[in-house]
């Protein structure tokens, strides 16, 4: 495993020193990146995940790695916290995976879990090796533990980073961008979707409506007046959940902006970027609202939800940010 590198710089955090070594038989080689859509074309994930790929993409610059659509040096994965076995990217991942089963793969720092199926499966038929590179210890820690023995057989070898946005926190003022807009006192960030809960139930702890409305939301596209639309429907339910991440926080909610602004469905990613920027506290659940706004200097309370991604990147990247307070809320 590669030693830690930490930049000295006032802020504490990580550099990038420890991902561009294990990147370094890529510099200047060409590069299949896997696309993260889903079947309609659009891309999966959240606003998190558009601001993680624009870091991930000037990492690449940065390394002198081309991204072409045949004959690659490498296949790359873009960084993600979809590699859990509730989600459908792991299937996509494998299927998007065959035909190059003699190149090398590198997936970026990621998250990761998988309790009750081997995720060595998709990596059958392999020849050549994958990287997996995970953002955070307990990620690590979960793979190795159960399916240590698979992934070896398999060609996989685990390596823990950090997550890119955290790393590549120099490229994030540029992407977040400056606003003139008014003033965030305190933003109340509360996911609801699946990770808000343990992912232990699985895939069946939706209800058939809501799978409904996730269907059809795949079909409209979104925008200023969807989101809108959006927030007016969800309002009450936004509200219950930042009330409990406030309290859990030990924090007050009164006349917070209460608002998942990760999801594409409340906010675009212009709206996601501008009140990061416009926030003065920031109360989340959500690791890439919590990182963004901790880099451009906000106070920042993160509580966990869901499973181990939000304490395992703080302890591995964010502990020695003087802005940021963590609190595990499944205490």
């Amino acid at each position: 495993m590669i030693k830690d590198t930490f930049m000295d710089a006032e802020g504490g955090f990580p550099s990038l020193l420890s991902l561009t070594e294990h990147l370094r038989p890529y510099r200047g080689a060409r590069a299949l990146v896997v696309s993260t859509a889903g079947t309609t074309g659009r891309a999966l994930g959240n606003n998190g995940d558009d601001l993680m790929h624009a870091v991930f993409y000037r990492i690449l610059e940065q390394m002198s790695i081309a991204v072409v659509d045949s004959d690659p040096d490498v296949v790359i994965v873009p960084p993600s916290g979809a590699l859990l076995e509730v989600y459908s990217f792991p299937k996509r991942l494998s299927e998007r995976l065959r035909g190059f089963e003699d190149v090398p793969v590198v997936i970026f720092p990621s998250s990761a879990y998988f309790p009750t199926e081997d995720p060595s499966l998709l990596f059958t038929d392999r020849t050549a090796d994958t990287l997996l590179l995970l953002r955070e210890h307990p990620s690590y820690e979960h793979l190795r533990k159960l399916w240590g023995d698979s992934l070896r057989r398999a060609g996989v070898r685990l390596e823990v980073d950090h997550d890119v946005v955290a790393s590549g926190h120099e490229f994030v003022p540029d992407i977040l961008r400056s606003s003139t807009g008014r003033s965030v006192p305190t933003l109340i960030a509360a996911r609801i979707d699946r990770e808000a809960s343990s992912l232990n139930q699985g895939a069946a702890g939706g209800n058939g409506a809501s799978s409904l409305l996730h269907r059809l939301a795949d079909r409209v596209p979104y925008g200023p007046a969807y989101t809108r639309a959006s927030r007016m429907v969800r309002r009450r339910r936004n509200r219950e959940a930042a009330l409990k991440l406030a309290a859990q926080a030990g924090s007050p909610a009164r006349n917070a902006l209460s608002v998942d602004i990760s999801a594409r469905q409340f906010a675009t990613f212009d709206q996601y970027c501008s009140t990061i920027v416009r926030s003065e506290t920031v109360i989340t659940n959500r690791l890439h609202v919590a990182l963004p706004a901790a880099i451009m200097g906000k106070s920042v309370v993160m509580v966990e939800a869901g499973y181990y991604k939000l304490g395992g990147v703080y302890r591995r990247s964010l502990e020695g940010v003087p802005n940021v307070r963590f609190i595990d809320g499944k205490r």
